[in-house]
């Protein structure tokens, strides 16, 4: 059975990853593409081959245009549905600020970073906008997230075997996924 804490506390996350929704597909698609978002909008129209090719030109990689021109074969090339993408990017991106507070702090602190991430403006502009900058930002805290149980695995794992000199021990799974969280950062944006 669940505690009392337990349903308040699932209750409190879900109701600030709606917030964080809520403030993020508000009005999505009320304005039509500025300058960058139509760029973005006119490179997913290419072929894989096109962004690539477009890429090796260009200031950006072509990791958020490959993945736009998917999103649009699937979910239409509206200003809504394109900026969608950014905007699923940054709640991805509240859910990992509170697994981030958990993991350093405790669940009050969890709660209220994600609370705060939600209600970042530059956040949730950033959410609005058919550009890479929230995903790269969501890859950024996954590999931070990624690193971190890395860390406190290896931690325990020295410990278990009560070596004099802890050194960190190599989990593959743990390091698969923080090399290509960060290629997919990088292939995402040069920052």
């Amino acid at each position: 059975m669940l505690s009392v804490f337990s349903v308040v506390k699932k209750t409190l996350v879900l109701l600030t990853l709606l917030l964080a929704a809520f403030l993020r597909f508000h009005r999505l698609g009320a304005q039509s593409f500025w300058n960058d978002e139509g760029n973005s909008a006119r490179l997913a129209e290419r072929s894989v081959g096109l962004i690539l090719a477009g890429a090796a030109g260009d200031i950006h990689p072509p990791g958020y245009y490959l993945l736009l021109a998917a999103w649009r074969a699937v979910a239409g090339q509206s200003e809504f549905v394109l900026r969608g993408l950014s905007a699923l990017a940054g709640i991805l991106l509240v859910a990992l600020v509170y697994r981030l507070g958990k993991q350093y702090f405790d669940e009050p602190a969890a709660l209220a970073s994600a609370f705060f991430a939600a209600i970042h403006p530059a956040l949730i502009y950033y959410s609005q906008e058919a550009r890479m900058y929230e995903l790269v930002a969501a890859l950024a805290a996954a590999a931070f997230l990624a690193m971190t149980q890395w860390l406190i695995a290896s931690r325990n794992a020295t410990r278990s075997v009560q070596t004099p000199n802890p050194q960190f021990i190599l989990h593959p799974s743990s390091c698969v996924a923080i090399i290509l969280i960060t290629a997919l950062g990088l292939y995402t944006h040069y920052s």
